[in-house]
């Protein structure tokens, strides 16, 4: 639900969000599977695009068509649609989680230059299709042709990334230059409903690679945010997705990214960076914790939600969605 609560908080601030004539587009409300949110009346009924592809990688949102990949004899019919070389490596031409090639034709991939065509007529344009490239070990690295690319660190698969994330933000600003990019963080790896504190390091390398590289691209800004640990950040369900903090988390990173460059003329008011890390963790909302913290501190707080009427008070992960 990130990019709605996005779409609400900019709504909130008196920003002009009517959405454009879009045809890439494949859905403009949060998924069934999405968790219910406590405050899902602020976005229910705004319609926010969105390209929504489950599971898919960077890599399918990079070509225009698959008339590069060579078949290969690997795992059945996987190797029938073939891979192509990226980076140095051979990344499959079947675009799902897992390289699933149940329901794939030649036609299943994004075009870079569909995503363009819409950004023509938009102001920013936020990319989070790259948060599985560095997932793939948990599908037996199917998708690299067995090569266990990043088996060891989380880093392995970045020059993958980094071009295919090239290929489609210079697509978008060849049609657009004046368009901005946002490209999200990859979130932290999961152990149940919490942080996998033992894995943190090795996310944050990779999105400092990342966000080094790509914010070399003209008016490409990096969106680096961060989950406590100790705290319930992801959903049940859907294991190792953001649950309504998580995603809270990331639309406020990306609303204050957009001001401190200049994108944005007003912003949220968030405590600042020396107060940052102790309200990122705070439990108590209401009472004297949130007098002591401030309405600023209780933006930040994933546990916690300013309402309208100004009272800081508790949030919760979310109801599970269908």
């Amino acid at each position: 639900t990130w990019p709605d609560q996005l779409h609400a908080m900019l709504v909130e601030m008196g920003y002009n969000t009517t959405p454009g004539d879009y045809t890439a587009t494949s859905s403009s409300r949060p998924s069934g599977r999405a968790p219910i949110c406590e405050n899902a009346a602020d976005y229910k009924h705004l319609v926010t695009p969105r390209i929504g592809k489950v599971g898919w990688a960077s890599w399918g949102f990079a070509f225009e068509s698959k008339e590069d990949c060579v078949p290969e004899d690997y795992n059945g019919e996987l190797g029938k649609h073939g891979f192509r070389m990226i980076a140095g490596h051979k990344v499959s031409c079947v675009n799902s989680w897992a390289c699933d090639t149940v329901g794939q034709t030649k036609h299943t991939l994004v075009r870079p230059s569909d995503v363009a065509k819409d950004a023509r007529n938009a102001d920013i344009v936020i990319l989070s299709h790259w948060m599985n490239d560095s997932k793939q070990r948990w599908a037996s690295f199917q998708c690299f042709r067995g090569d266990p690319v990043d088996l060891n660190n989380s880093t392995g698969s970045a020059p993958i990334t980094l071009w295919a994330l090239r290929r489609l933000v210079r697509a978008i600003h060849k049609a657009n230059p004046k368009v901005v990019v946002l490209i999200m963080a990859r979130y932290p790896e999961a152990v149940g409903a919490r942080v996998n504190p033992d894995l943190v390091e090795r996310v944050a390398a990779l999105n400092e690679i990342v966000k080094t590289a790509m914010e070399q691209e003209p008016n490409t800004y990096f969106v680096d945010y961060h989950f406590p640990i100790g705290v319930d950040m992801f959903q049940i369900r859907n294991f190792g997705h953001p649950n309504c903090r998580g995603d809270r988390v990331m639309a406020t990173k990306a609303l204050e990214v957009l001001f401190d460059r200049g994108v944005l003329g007003k912003g949220l008011r968030l405590p600042a960076a020396d107060a940052a890390e102790r309200c990122v963790v705070l439990q108590k909302c209401g009472g004297a914790g949130a007098g002591a913290a401030g309405m600023a501190c209780c933006r930040r707080a994933p546990t916690c939600i300013l309402k309208k009427v100004g009272e800081c008070a508790a949030y919760g992960p979310g109801a599970p969605g269908a």
